[in-house]
C-alpha cells in the first residue's frame, strides 16, 4: 500500500493496528492449517476406505494425525485473537481520547472517573458528554458489545459457557453471528469467519467515529479488504 504522508496520525495509527492484526490472524491461521496438513500427510492413513465402516476408521485415523493442530492449537489461537482484538479496541479508544484532548483541551473529568461497567462504556459516556458523538448510535456498536461478552467468557471462564454469568446472552449469539457457537455445558467455538467479521465491524466502528469527529482517513485505506464498501462508508463532514 502506498501512503500519502500528508494525513492525520489520529486515524492512521488505529487503522494500521487493525490492518496489522488482521494480517497476523490470516497468516497464522494459514500456518496452523499447513502444519496440520503436513502432519496428516506424514502420520495419517495411507489407504482408501471401501465402505462406510472403513470410512469411519479412516476419518478417525485422519483426525488423530491432525488432533494437535485442529483440536488444540486452532481453538486456542482463535481465543487469543478475540482477546487481542478487544484489547486493541480499548487501547485505540484510549489513544482516541488522548488525541481529542490534545486537539480540543483537557476536560474536567478523566475517562476513568466515569462509573461504567466497562472501559467501552466509560469512553462512550465521556465522548457523549464532552465531545458529542454517541457511540451507541454507531451501527457496529452492538458488535463491540458482543465481542466483549465473548472476550469476558474466554478470560474469566476459560470459554466455558456454563460458568459465564450472562450465558443466555452468549448462547443467543450463535443465532446471529456467523462462525460462533455456544451451548450450555460446552466451550464456545469460534471459527475464522467470526473473527474476520469482528475485524470488519471494528474497522467500520472507527470509520464512523472518525467521521463524527471530522478526522480525515487517508485514501490508501479505502482499498483495504477490511474497510466498509464505499456505499457504506460515512463521509467526513465539511468543516
Amino acid at each position: 500500500m502506498k501512503w500519502n504522508l500528508d494525513f492525520e496520525w489520529n486515524t492512521f495509527d488505529t487503522l494500521y493496528a487493525l490492518d496489522s492484526f488482521a494480517s497476523y490472524c490470516l497468516e497464522n491461521e494459514a500456518l496452523i492449517q499447513k502444519a496440520a496438513d503436513e502432519e496428516e500427510a506424514r502420520f495419517g492413513p495411507k489407504w482408501t476406505p471401501k465402505d462406510e465402516e472403513e470410512s469411519a476408521e479412516y476419518e478417525m485415523e485422519r483426525n488423530t494425525a491432525r488432533h494437535l493442530h485442529d483440536e488444540i492449537m486452532t481453538p486456542m489461537f482463535r481465543y487469543s485473537c478475540i482477546v487481542m482484538l478487544y484489547t486493541i479496541i480499548e487501547r485505540e479508544l484510549r489513544r482516541l481520547v488522548d488525541n481529542l484532548e490534545k486537539e480540543r483541551g483537557r476536560q474536567k473529568l478523566r475517562v476513568n472517573d466515569i462509573r461504567e461497567a466497562s472501559f467501552l462504556g466509560q469512553v462512550g459516556k465521556f465522548m457523549e458528554v464532552f465531545f458529542g458523538p454517541r457511540l451507541a448510535a454507531c451501527p457496529e456498536y452492538q458488535a463491540l458489545c458482543d465481542l466483549q461478552k465473548i472476550r469476558d467468557c474466554i478470560t474469566h471462564c476459560q470459554g466455558d459457557v456454563s460458568l459465564f454469568r450472562d450465558k443466555d446472552y452468549l448462547v443467543s449469539l450463535k443465532d446471529r453471528r456467523a462462525g460462533f457457537f455456544a451451548w450450555e455445558g460446552t466451550d464456545v467455538e469460534i471459527r475464522a469467519e467470526c473473527i474476520e467479521q469482528f475485524i470488519r465491524e471494528t474497522w467500520a466502528f472507527f470509520d464512523w467515529l472518525f467521521s463524527e469527529l471530522n478526522w480525515k482517513i487517508d485514501d490508501s485505506w479505502k482499498g483495504s479488504k477490511w474497510a466498509p464498501p464505499p456505499s457504506e462508508a460515512k463521509p467526513v463532514k465539511a468543516k
